[in-house]
């Protein structure tokens, strides 16, 4: 009678800028009961893959951890995988980077844990690209795991998979494991004589071989998973799970990666297309794609055979669904580039950047699917702080003056104005309304315009339909629930009225044309109308020389002919960059020959740490607004060349997460609100300062 040979794995990893209480809540709930649970079953061997920036949490809070670890590897019954140590996803950096990311993690395992360890690697939410087994291979990786939707993707018929398989490119091997997509769902969420069953439905299917079955998923999943504490330990899941294996020990055996590749030769050669797990492909489609294509997956028509067939888009699609990911992306590619030139000048330097760099490419930040993601702006904090610390580094050594570059930093086939000096950086897109999407202070090393575009999510349209049977969180059943599963949930009630999505990117000097009488409650829930073409229009532009206090200084000069309420218009805006912000000159020129009534109102945004302490509203006859973050230790303040009405308000965008629906604060929105009659011929000059004081 052959006999399952059964990899159990987890995967542990916190976010780069996750909150400590977060780390340490995992790590009570979640990773050492689990280590605790496992270190008493002398029979069970297992396997585990920390992310580097977890093994430096517990190396400062917890060292007892890594010496269980330790002592599980000594005995052998423990493996531990390698990986990006920063989690990032593989194909989003360059090759140079993955080594580094590998080796980074691959020294520490063994240093710590012998070097039998780390032959095999983690790979963040299995992104897979082809041309990955190279350069893994180039780093010393002899296996990695991906999904049995992988395979499915290359035509491989899922229920047959047994053991691994070997890839290459340009002769460059890698063994793969394929991760039943059935254990990930089975293993905890359903009764342990499920998992039993399904072993014995393997064997009557290969009674001549030993399967081999792999169960590789979130760690997090025992214990941190809303509900999963009370099923996995108090409820005694985990234990009863490892005593069914042992009592069970005729028909499944535990045991490494490591083990079945001494064992066991490869099952064959295997090619697979750019994918992910399954989840993932539906997440990374354009949101009405997504609603379709979970509606396809939905339909009765379709039997499981050929479910198998079916796939969505790959990771890469969320640098096109959400251009702030592909901002940080960009700016990481951007950065790194520039650290070459470092690395020949002064390598210290480069060495304490890199590792900023590194910590800038955790994937975490870049996507968004059950969990917060891109929707939580102290993760998108992390990579620019991060990264802006990198660019810092460069500064010190390589940049002599400040300047104007031009050249297309998002790689949209459009030029983007980039203000770089060593105090702060300006990034302008004249094909966005002119506007400014980045505005990094390296005081703080922050990036003062890190704000979400408000947009609509499939799963908006579930919670609208639903709004009356949701779920208050502190309300919900105790019974465990897969992150998958369908119950609405909620923070609070009445989340419907704030599923408002923007027609434009949220950015600063956006121009706007409003009706003269147009109301706060319109313009804060996105119910009016745009007078104008300029919001998302595209504008010239150019680098003007001046002098300034016998000073060589420079502006960015913006133009555009649009039309507001029909009537051909020409906006001038001139960007006068300061050592702590930007000054920023509009002329409206009226070039009909009729009157021109305008509210024009060219808005601003600014991602502070929270919106406590916001001055909201309709704040009227206002030359100067300021508001002070008190974590940031920063003021921003706002100078009006002439008294005006300001709409002021928390922009905030209903995500759903592990834990339920919520608002996530993205930023504060100003509006100045400049009503004037144009005379025919005639222009309206206004001007406004933007500068960061600290505190």
């Amino acid at each position: 009678m052959s006999k399952v040979k059964f990899i159990f794995c987890t995967h542990n990893h916190q976010p780069v800028g996750n909150f400590g209480w977060v780390f340490e809540k995992a790590y009570q709930s979640s990773y050492k009961p689990f280590l605790d649970v496992l270190s008493k079953r002398v029979n069970i061997k297992w396997n585990l893959h920390l992310s580097g920036i977890l093994w430096e949490y517990l190396e400062q809070e917890h060292k007892e951890y890594i010496k269980d670890v330790q002592e599980l590897v000594k005995k052998g019954r423990l493996e531990v995988l390698s990986g990006g140590y920063f989690e990032p996803i593989m194909s989003s950096i360059p090759d140079k980077d993955k080594l580094g990311q590998i080796e980074k993690l691959t020294k520490y395992i063994k240093n710590k844990f012998g070097i039998n360890q780390a032959n095999g690697m983690w790979l963040a939410e299995r992104v897979w690209e082809p041309s990955m087994p190279k350069v893994f291979a180039q780093a010393g990786m002899n296996y990695t795991v991906l999904d049995d939707c992988h395979f499915a993707n290359a035509g491989f018929n899922i229920d047959k998979l047994n053991g691994y398989y070997t890839t290459e490119e340009e002769g460059c091997k890698l063994n793969i494991f394929p991760i039943r997509q059935k254990m990930r769902y089975l293993i905890p969420f359903s009764n342990v004589e499920d998992t039993i069953e399904y072993f014995k439905y393997l064997i009557q299917e290969s009674p001549m071989e030993d399967p081999i079955v792999v169960m590789a998923d979130d760690g997090e999943k025992f214990g941190m998973w809303p509900s999963t504490y009370k099923h996995v330990y108090e409820n005694k899941w985990l234990i009863n799970f490892l005593t069914a294996l042992e009592n069970n020990a005729d028909i499944v055996e535990t045991v490494t990666f490591s083990e079945i590749l001494r064992l066991k030769k490869s099952s064959g050669r295997v090619y697979l297309p750019c994918s992910s797990y399954f989840e993932m492909s539906k997440w990374a489609l354009p949101s009405q794609q997504q609603e379709s294509f979970e509606g396809v997956l939905n339909r009765n028509t379709y039997d499981t055979e050929e479910k198998k067939f079916l796939r969505g888009g790959f990771w890469k699609n969320f640098l096109v669904k959400y251009e702030e990911s592909n901002n940080m992306h960009k700016k990481i590619l951007y950065v790194g580039n520039k650290l070459e030139f470092l690395k020949n000048n002064d390598k210290k330097a480069f060495r304490k950047a890199k590792d900023f760099l590194y910590a800038a490419q955790c994937n975490c930040a870049y996507w968004h699917g059950v969990f917060g993601g891109i929707y939580l702006p102290h993760l998108r904090n992390a990579i620019y702080s991060n990264s802006i610390k990198a660019e810092n580094c460069y500064n010190k050594t390589m940049l002599k003056k400040s300047s104007w570059n031009i050249f297309d930093l998002n790689c949209d086939g459009q030029e983007e104005y980039l203000y770089e000096s060593k105090t702060q950086n300006i990034y302008v897109a004249t094909s966005c309304g002119g506007s400014i999407f980045e505005w990094d202070i390296f005081k703080i090393n922050y990036n003062l315009l890190d704000t979400l575009t408000r947009r609509y999510e499939p799963y908006h349209k579930k919670l609208r339909e639903n709004i009356d049977k949701a779920i208050l969180v502190d309300d919900s059943p105790l019974e465990v629930q897969s992150i998958h599963d369908d119950a609405i949930k909620v923070k609070e009630f009445e989340l419907d009225k704030y599923l408002v999505y923007d027609s434009y990117r949220r950015s600063s000097l956006i121009d706007h044309f409003f009706s003269c009488d147009i109301e706060y409650d319109a313009c804060l829930f996105g119910n009016y109308q745009e007078k104008g073409d300029f919001v998302s229009g595209r504008y010239e532009g150019e680098v003007v020389s001046i002098r300034k206090f016998l000073k060589k200084k420079t502006k960015l000069k913006l133009y555009r002919y649009g039309n507001v309420d029909g009537k051909n218009v020409k906006l001038i805006k001139e960007i006068f960059p300061l050592e702590k912000g930007y000054h920023v000159n509009y002329s409206i020129r009226n070039n009909c020959s009729d009157n021109l009534e305008i509210c024009f109102s060219p808005e601003q945004i600014f991602a502070f740490s929270s919106k406590t302490g916001d001055d909201i509203g309709n704040l009227k006859n206002i030359e100067t607004w300021k508001r002070y973050d008190d974590y940031l230790k920063i003021e921003i303040e706002l100078n009006l060349s002439e008294k005006c009405d300001l709409f002021v308000y928390p922009v905030e965008a209903v995500m759903n997460s592990d834990n339920g629906y919520e608002r996530a604060y993205q930023g504060t929105a100003v509006f100045p609100l400049v009503k004037c009659i144009v005379e025919p011929g005639k222009e309206k000059k206004f001007s406004m300062e933007t500068v960061v004081n600290f505190k």
